[in-house]
């Protein structure tokens, strides 16, 4: 096997390309300009029907790849498509496509293109020469070892796949390669290899034809069957589905009645009581049974209907351990902590953090995916899987709207159905973790929002609009402020800084027009520039002493905004959580300038991990 050393470090020469099948000049297409629109289309059609016969010889490899799929899907694995170009565009078409066909949450397959989504349109120069960028693509992810990572490159040699297998092996993820020449280097990285020799294209080096053929045939084929293999197919009938619109809802309840045989009006009826799922409602009709045996039969089946059907009537296992699971989905990091029962106390487990998951970002259904993800990985840990969960308390961004919170809270009991489900917004989380739940609760983290629930029906807050409109006083906010300061320094609008040096370096930019241009990319990552600012105001920088002030400024308005809202009613804690509280600075020039205001009220509180707040609700929801 190839080690990493000579792969990813390989220089190629006009020679080393022009080896390559892909590269060869196709014998039929030398007078290809001289040929007619007819002529064309017929040559290129003649070709490109060779394609399906030439991956007959790469079935037994594609069905064992599908197969180790599966194994690490069924424990929260994700399949992670990359490649670059025309290969990368494929890995991404194909893994946004298994969202609307099969209904899989957003996450569960992954596209990765060297040179990030706005490489789809327009080619980025060098990212496809960078093994490196790959490795930090899957970071960001938060790979890891129950993922299988599938590199894509018609020449078999494309740098950014070669680094994506050599990272996925360095974590211990699933490999796999799928290039249109033999012996490939993608392909020593690899435990499963996948190699349709397409040979020389009509259009020479253009891969987008024949090689991309082959390419799409092999992708439809693996998340085609994986999807089928999971359960989200009856026969050649899509039924895992659930009504989100009104056409959605007439398919589903023709597909109702078509997998059970039935009439219309008999498939509507068997629909609601199986509150929208076509897969439930199908199987009680089949069984004569309740919508609750339906789950239940399909759960013990693994969701395959055709399994569900000839099962025994089945009821719900009991638990095997009572686990309560607390999560923080905040901007930044998605934090996890379980405690498990022991005796008439708890044992909380060490913290897990990793990649935010959030509803605007991930949808409800991605969110809850991850949030889930992680849960079975976390389980495996101790040896429990999903049927030790007895409760989920979760906080996140956005949950504020009730519609996110029945979507987050009822794709979470399709996954959990032993455990109660509570859903929170993430501000809510600190006042849970102080022990007072009418605590005034004021976040600044990736974001900002001051929140207050003076009594069980009432809810006070501000802020929480989100980066661009909103947020001022958060992470995100004082970045860009820092950004913003950095720019008007360089048109000579604004003094000179030392956040300018800073920032440069951190980013990897060369000047203030890299730098604003870098932050149009970055999105929510910008927040971590944060951390720079408050540097610069500890030391002595007036600009970002400044900034520091002005932030501070917008915090404090969050919170009196919000007493203002209560009347003359006063909270008996003001807790404060986020990421600009935890610099201790920072913490104290807030206080400081808060409770100069004159007004009496309680010492802030400052609460370092709210998901602490999460995990205490889900054990108190045993007793």
């Amino acid at each position: 096997m190839a080690t990493p050393e000579k792969t990813t470090g390989s220089i190629d020469t006009v020679d080393s390309i022009a080896t390559l099948a892909t590269e060869a000049r196709n014998p039929d297409s030398w007078q290809l300009d001289q040929l007619d629109a007819l002529g064309i289309a017929r040559l290129m059609n003649q070709h490109d029907a060779t394609i399906a016969c030439k991956l007959e010889a790469q079935l037994p490899a594609i069905a064992l790849l599908i197969n180790a799929l599966i194994d690490r899907m069924k424990q929260g694995g994700r399949v992670i498509f990359t490649g670059a170009g025309t290969s990368g565009r494929l890995g991404v078409l194909d893994a946004a496509e298994c969202v609307p066909t099969f209904q899989s949450p957003p996450g569960q397959i992954v596209g990765l293109i060297a040179g990030g989504m706005g490489a789809m349109f327009r080619a980025v120069e060098g990212a496809e020469d960078s093994p490196e960028l790959a490795a930090q693509d899957l970071t960001a992810l938060g790979l890891d070892k129950r993922d299988s990572v599938i590199g894509i490159a018609a020449s078999g040699r494309t740098p950014y796949v070669q680094g994506s297998l050599t990272e996925a092996r360095r974590v211990g993820a699933l490999t796999a390669a799928i290039a249109c020449v033999q012996n490939s280097r993608i392909g020593a990285l690899a435990s499963h290899v996948i190699e349709v020799v397409t040979g020389p294209e009509v259009l020479m080096g253009s891969t987008r034809l024949r090689a991309g053929t082959a390419t799409k045939l092999v992708l439809n084929t693996i998340t085609t069957s994986t999807m089928i293999l999971l359960g989200k197919t009856m026969g050649d009938l899509m039924v895992d589905l659930r009504a989100s619109n009104e056409k959605l809802r007439l398919r589903s309840v023709r597909l109702v009645a078509m997998g059970a045989n039935v009439d219309m009006e008999t498939a509507a009826k068997a629909l609601a009581l199986a509150s929208g799922e076509v897969k439930t409602a199908i199987v009680a009709l089949k069984n004569n049974s309740s919508a609750v045996d339906g789950r239940a039969r399909l759960r013990a089946a693994q969701g395959r209907v055709a399994w569900a059907i000839k099962s025994q009537p089945a009821t719900l296992a009991k638990p095997t351990q009572l686990v309560a699971i607390g999560i923080d989905g905040g901007g930044t990091s998605l934090k996890l902590r379980l405690a498990i029962r022991d005796g008439d106390g708890w044992n909380r487990l060490p913290l897990s953090s990793g990649p935010p998951a959030l509803p605007a970002t991930h949808g409800s259904d991605g969110t809850a995916f991850e949030w889930r993800r992680r849960i079975l990985g976390e389980l495996a840990l101790i040896g429990l899987n999903e049927s030790a969960v007895g409760v989920v308390v979760a906080g996140t961004s956005g949950a504020g709207s009730p519609q996110v919170k029945q979507e987050l809270a009822r794709y979470l009991a399709d996954w959990f159905p032993h455990a109660k489900i509570e859903i929170l917004a993430d501000v809510q989380l600190l006042a849970r973790a102080a022990g007072d739940k009418h605590a005034l609760c004021l976040v600044a983290g990736t974001g900002s929002i001051a929140w207050w629930e003076p009594n069980n029906t009432t809810i006070h807050r501000a802020g929480g609009f989100g980066p661009g409109i909103g947020d001022e006083g958060s992470g995100t906010w004082l970045a860009d402020e820092a950004i913003r300061a950095v720019c008007m320094a360089d048109d000579g609008r604004g003094p000179e800084t030392s956040l300018t040096q800073a920032l440069l370096n951190e980013t990897k930019q060369t000047d203030a027009r890299g730098l604003a241009v870098w932050r149009q990319k970055a999105g929510r990552t910008a927040a971590g520039l944060t951390r720079l600012v408050l540097q610069g105001a500890t030391t002595g920088d007036t600009v970002a002493q400044s900034l520091r002030a002005k932030g501070i400024y917008h915090l404090r308005a969050l919170a009196q905004v919000v007493l203002r809202k209560g009347g003359g009613n006063r909270p008996k804690m003001l807790v404060a959580g986020g990421g600009l509280f935890s610099n201790d600075d920072f913490w104290q020039v807030f206080q400081e300038s808060f409770h100069n205001s004159g007004a009496e009220m309680p010492v802030w509180t400052r609460i370092t991990h709210p998901v602490d707040g999460a995990l205490a609700a889900a054990e108190g929801l045993f007793l």
